[in-house]
């Protein structure tokens, strides 16, 4: 295609109509694709078709006026300029002279060029893109096209359509249309680049706020509702796109010592735009400079403020730590029950920035909380609270309760084991105190088992004076041996049946003195253990 563009401003009133009415009639992005055909150049595809038909749904259905056309995002000169020469049905070799009455790209008859700027819109939010329209003209104010510019800015990212060419960076090289225009946009991305869903998600947010407002309070309900919106579960759009302009500015914003200061004036970042016209698109020779200074609005302090209030809830969090210390509680238990009101406090917070507005938050309300609302506390664990709740608070997360969850858990480790040996000692003792009942009857059954060896004794000492008595009588009557020799063998004869028996009786003595012994000395190691345990157990009561 010859390098010649339309904008809105070419096209009449019925010309505009018609475009519009094509567009609206489209049902699906095949149609325009193949309806807007332009042979042997790339033309406007069906990923762009269906972002036509996006934006007119979100307009209600409709396109109700040709700049809206023009303002969808990649909707650049030349597709525009595709969809207008296909909605009129012109022949797209011919229709630069419908529209211009002469060839644009004729030598001019004058000589030197000259370079401007135009920004649109003139004033607008960080994130927003802003169009920049350079345009050439001879010294004589006659456009020029075909005209090699390089872009540059000293921020953000040049974004240039040309074809199915997408050219990005902070320097670019364009060439001017049959208007002597080139039309570019300008982004201001965060470190991170957005993807589509969260840029559009980002600029619909945006465009509900006054660029005009004097000062962020002014737009407090709009910067509340976008805080609002922000945490709804459905705006994982927005939300993401915020977060990552918040965290460039977190260090600057979020963690900002003053941080009412930035509801009492709009931040600015500006940067500076430069166009160089080059005598050819390979030549590094400046013809003429166009220069111009842009400012954005940043509203991520301001916004930063008022999602501190939404996200606080009227210090929902406070009056919930306050009600807890009202509420009689068990020792060891305040301090965990404080903690998870904090980790329940930032679990429903969306989003990364909500966490760190909620821990920003969770750390103030603690500190408050410390220096007056722990009276309230029992004073068996104030003392406690005070001494570990800043710190094991600093610690919680919307996913955990930090170092205490682990020191809790260790704690509860720590008293079930000592309820286990605790129990298993008390098992223990009452086995012991079983045995030593075990062993008390066992000594009542020795003692009466030595009572009985006792009387056993005492009849063998009988026994025993009586053979003394014996033995005396068999002295008196020795003398008479030899006249009763006779009665003496048979008495004799008696007499050594007796001693038989006696060394037999005697014999059964000695095994029964040693079992007694022996059962005597292990009642005494019983009873040397039971005294033993008895005191063990009467001093550990």
């Amino acid at each position: 295609m010859p390098i010649v563009h339309l904008q809105p401003s070419d096209l009449s009133a019925a010309q505009a109509a018609q475009v519009l009415d094509f567009l609206n009639r489209a049902t699906s992005p095949a149609q325009l694709d193949r309806d807007i055909e332009f042979p042997g150049e790339p033309d406007i595809g069906v990923r762009l078709g269906q972002r036509l038909l996006d934006a007119r749904a979100a307009l209600g259905g409709r396109f109700t006026d040709i700049l809206q056309v023009r303002a969808i995002r990649l909707i650049g000169p030349e597709r525009f300029t595709e969809i207008c020469v296909a909605a009129l049905g012109l022949d797209p070799v011919r229709w630069v002279a419908l529209f211009y009455g002469s060839d644009p790209l004729a030598p001019q008859a004058e000589t030197g060029l000259g370079v401007s700027i135009e920004v649109l819109p003139q004033t607008a939010w960080l994130g927003q893109p802003r169009t920049l329209r350079v345009r050439v003209c001879d010294l004589g104010g006659t456009p020029r096209a075909g005209v090699p510019v390089v872009v540059q800015s000293g921020r953000g990212h040049l974004v240039y359509m040309y074809g199915f060419r997408h050219i990005e960076g902070q320097a670019v090289t364009v060439l001017s249309g049959a208007d002597g225009t080139a039309e570019l946009e300008l982004l201001t991305p965060p470190t991170e680049p957005l993807s589509e869903n969260q840029q559009a998600a980002l600029e619909h947010a945006l465009a509900r706020l006054d660029v005009h407002a004097p000062h962020p309070l002014t737009l407090a309900p709009a910067l509340r509702a976008i805080a609002e919106e922000y945490l709804r579960d459905r705006s994982y759009s927005l939300r993401s796109a915020i977060d990552l302009y918040v965290r460039d500015h977190r260090h600057a914003m979020l963690d900002s010592v003053n941080p009412g200061r930035w509801r009492l004036a709009w931040p600015a970042d500006s940067a500076l735009v430069q166009a160089d016209v080059l005598a050819d698109e390979d030549s590094g020779t400046s013809l003429a400079r166009g220069v111009r200074t842009l400012t954005w609005i940043n509203w991520v302090g301001p916004w930063l403020s008022f999602m501190a209030e939404v996200v606080a809830d009227g210090d929902a969090l406070g009056r919930a730590l306050a009600d807890t210390a009202n509420t009689p509680e068990a020792d060891g238990q305040a301090l965990g029950r404080l903690l998870n009101l904090g980790q329940s406090f930032l679990a429903g917070k969306a989003g990364r920035t909500a966490e760190w507005l909620g821990r920003q938050q969770l750390t103030q309300t603690v500190d408050r909380f410390l220096g007056s609302g722990v009276d309230a506390l029992a004073p068996a664990v104030r003392d406690d609270v005070v001494r570990q709740l800043g710190v094991a608070a600093s610690g919680v997360t919307a996913r955990s309760l930090g170092s205490f969850t682990f020191a809790d858990t260790a704690r509860n480790a720590l008293d079930a084991r000592i309820d286990a040996v605790a129990q298993d000692t008390l098992t223990q003792f009452e086995h012991l105190s079983a045995l030593a009942v075990e062993i008390d009857g066992k000594a009542a059954t020795v003692n009466q088992q030595m009572q009985q060896m006792q009387a056993l004794a005492a009849g063998v000492h009988q026994d025993r004076l009586a053979i003394d008595a014996r033995y005396a009588d068999f002295d008196s009557r020795y003398t008479l041996f030899d006249s009763r020799l006779n009665a003496f063998d048979a008495q004799y004869g008696q007499f050594s049946n007796d001693i038989g028996r006696f060394r037999a009786d005697l014999a059964g003595f000695d095994q029964s003195r040693a079992t007694i012994t022996e059962r005597i000395n292990t009642v005494d190691r019983n009873l040397n253990t039971v005294v033993s345990l008895n005191n063990l157990r009467l001093g550990g009561g």
